[in-house]
């Protein structure tokens, strides 16, 4: 399992957990407000066996592992390193943009994963333009009605400046942000999701698009704004910092 980077631990990444986190690197995804650029390319590798040697050195409080990437589903190793971890009795969850349900299904036949944690990244409309993919729709798709299946998950938007076309860049709406929830009720058959909405937050020089770094973060009454839009479709809504 290729690791590019990885925590310590921490008590942010794994809700209630405290939890390492191993970033995986790579990605077939070009999202332009993405903070992993680092991580995307050629990231020096951590050697895995080093990593789980380390968590056998706190495991009297460390008790779950996030793999974050990047997109960790590409990594052909993943399900070994999982099941590596199992052995050590830990908790895992999954970060993934949902672009390859057939390892979703894998895991979650196998019983591996015990939280999952998929990016929405907008209305569908507007996929394309935040993934930079304009192929992966099916997949996405099919893995959203996978993730409620997990014995935890959770779904999450980063409220992020779209490039709509030519110098036309702004934040996501709240009317695209009810439509995106109304596509997410639609797809999965249900609205009792825990769903994330988060803000952007811009890196100077750790953007891939380097016109996003002039943006502010998204601002409060936006988030306000969408927050209350989405409570209509999606009543478990929350907004993270």
């Amino acid at each position: 399992m290729k690791i590019g980077a990885a925590l310590g631990f921490n008590l942010i990444d794994y809700p209630g957990k405290i939890a390492a986190v191993a970033f995986a690197p790579g990605c077939n995804y070009s999202c332009p407000h993405c903070h992993a650029k680092p991580i995307l390319g050629n990231a020096a590798p951590i050697n895995d066996a080093s990593f789980l040697e380390y968590l056998t050195t706190v495991k009297d409080w460390v008790t779950g592992v996030a793999i974050c990437g990047g997109e960790p589903t590409l990594q052909p190793d993943l399900v070994p390193f999982i099941k590596k971890l199992r052995a050590l009795d830990l908790s895992v969850k999954l970060d993934t943009n949902g672009s390859n349900p057939a390892v979703l299904a894998r895991v979650l036949v196998e019983n591996l994963v015990d939280y999952v944690a998929m990016d929405i990244k907008g209305p569908r409309h507007l996929w394309p333009n935040l993934s930079g993919n304009p192929g992966a729709e099916a997949a996405m798709l099919e893995s959203m009605t996978l993730v409620p299946k997990f014995p935890t998950y959770e779904f999450r938007t980063t409220i992020a400046p779209v490039l709509r076309g030519g110098a036309d860049i702004s934040f996501l709406t709240a009317a695209e942000m009810g439509q995106a929830a109304r596509m997410m009720v639609e797809v999965t058959g249900g609205n009792g999701h825990k769903y994330y909405v988060q803000k952007f937050i811009p890196r100077k020089d750790g953007l891939l698009d380097a016109r996003l770094e002039s943006f502010p973060e998204t601002p409060p009454q936006l988030l306000q704004d969408i927050h209350a839009e989405v409570l209509k479709h999606i009543p478990n809504t929350q907004l993270r910092g």
